[in-house]
């Protein structure tokens, strides 16, 4: 949360950041209220599933080998009210560019935090998105984003998605992921190429 204070308190700042987690599972703080949820995460980390709370929406994600994460810290223009749709174009589209061909986004259901900005390669899950928005304490009249994207560069491990799974029927949730429903980064593709690809297609926003 440190480079959104930072966008908060310098508007002209600007973070581009590509990051990896140790395995564990990220819940959505909503689902930390359900009466399960302590002993679903213990068994989970007894497991080797540590779960991980984290204050935006969505649902259960998985991180470790294999999945790289982006977040973009930027604030808005001066006077403009926050429009979600656009900035979520902002987070999506540089994705869409970087994977090429087939590249789109929407929902598909069976994917984990399956939602309308999923940005999927040839119909399946490639990437999940989520942001979290706050007032700018130097400008009021702009507001700080951190927009962030889990991606698949590998492809998601049937450990992952039982694991998920197994934390979900815990807590009394009836909706299962189904592996088939995500996609990675094409064989022919690299991480690093990847990357820079798309840190231009960022950086082009600037």
């Amino acid at each position: 949360m440190e480079l959104l204070e930072d966008v908060s308190r310098n508007p002209d700042n600007r973070h581009l950041w590509f990051w990896e987690s140790p395995r564990s599972l990220v819940s959505p703080k909503s689902l930390s209220t359900k009466p399960r949820f302590g002993e679903a995460s213990h068994r989970l980390a007894a497991e080797g599933w540590t779960v991980n709370l984290r204050s935006t929406g969505g649902d259960v994600t998985p991180q470790g080998a294999g999945i790289l994460n982006v977040t973009h810290v930027y604030a808005t223009e001066p006077g403009k009210p926050v429009d979600l749709k656009e900035e979520y174009n902002r987070l999506c589209t540089p994705i869409e560019q970087a994977l090429g061909p087939g590249a789109s986004r929407g929902w598909k259901p069976g994917a984990f935090c399956d939602g309308e900005y999923n940005v999927q390669l040839n119909g399946l899950k490639f990437a999940g998105t989520a942001m979290r928005i706050r007032r700018g304490k130097a400008d009021r009249t702009r507001s700080a984003i951190m927009a962030h994207a889990i991606m698949l560069i590998e492809p998601v491990s049937i450990d992952a998605i039982d694991a998920i799974n197994r934390f979900l029927n815990l807590l009394g949730e009836e909706r299962t992921i189904d592996l088939k429903a995500h996609t990675c980064l094409p064989e022919d593709d690299t991480k690093p190429a990847f990357i820079a690809r798309l840190t231009k297609a960022f950086n082009a926003q600037a």
